[in-house]
């Protein structure tokens, strides 16, 4: 299967979110988005930046690799991988991946965010993208986060906490919190323990 594969700028992907019909749920690293002025000129700079790379037409609408992610963003969102504080905050440092498909086992689009605003889209991934998150948690149980791929120690602001690992279902969203030796729903005073992160990710798809 021939796969898109897109980066685009955080001007470029502000844009694009505008098209999507409310299914754009990702942050911005480089865009205030608390802030509508600033927010409105990250998508006139991405509306122009697209046009400039016909990856949109004369009114904005996105077309050929930006008009497929779009149409896969409408999919669904279901699952997030990040790194997160002490406090649950979202640190942009290392890796942070959202899926979209009809199901967790259906992905039809994955989404790499870089620290420095870059978004990294892939269409139609193989099966094994979520394998790969699932792995990836693993990695953090087993060893803490200098071994886990995507997190450099030399790159300074705060170290990631815990990896919040999500998955959106149909009656609601479950989440594990993964720190080194712990796994936890990560909800409630005492959040429910889990012994290794193959029975969380169970919990997570049951």
């Amino acid at each position: 299967m021939n796969m898109t594969k897109l980066a685009l700028t955080d001007d470029e992907a502000a844009a694009v979110a505008l098209q999507a019909d409310g299914a754009w749920r990702a942050p911005l690293p480089t865009v205030d988005e608390s802030s509508r002025d600033d927010v409105l000129r990250a998508i006139l700079r991405g509306r122009r930046s697209l046009s400039v790379r016909d990856l949109a037409d004369a009114d904005g609408r996105p077309a050929g690799a930006a008009a497929e992610v779009v149409k896969r963003l409408g999919t669904g969102l279901r699952a997030m991988f990040m790194l997160a504080d002490a406090a649950g905050n979202w640190l942009p440092r290392g890796i942070t991946v959202y899926l979209y498909g009809d199901a967790v086992e259906a992905l039809e689009l994955s989404h790499v965010i870089a620290a420095g605003g870059v978004h990294h889209f892939r269409v139609a991934p193989p099966p094994r993208t979520w394998d790969s998150l699932t792995g990836l948690a693993g990695v953090i149980y087993a060893h803490g986060f200098a071994a886990a791929h995507g997190f450099d120690d030399a790159a300074g602001g705060p170290a990631p906490a815990a990896a919040l690992l999500q998955v959106i279902r149909a009656d609601g969203v479950r989440s594990i919190r993964v720190a080194r030796g712990t796994v936890t729903t990560g909800r409630g005073p005492v959040p429910a323990r889990f012994s290794s992160v193959p029975e969380a990710v169970a919990w997570l798809l049951a």
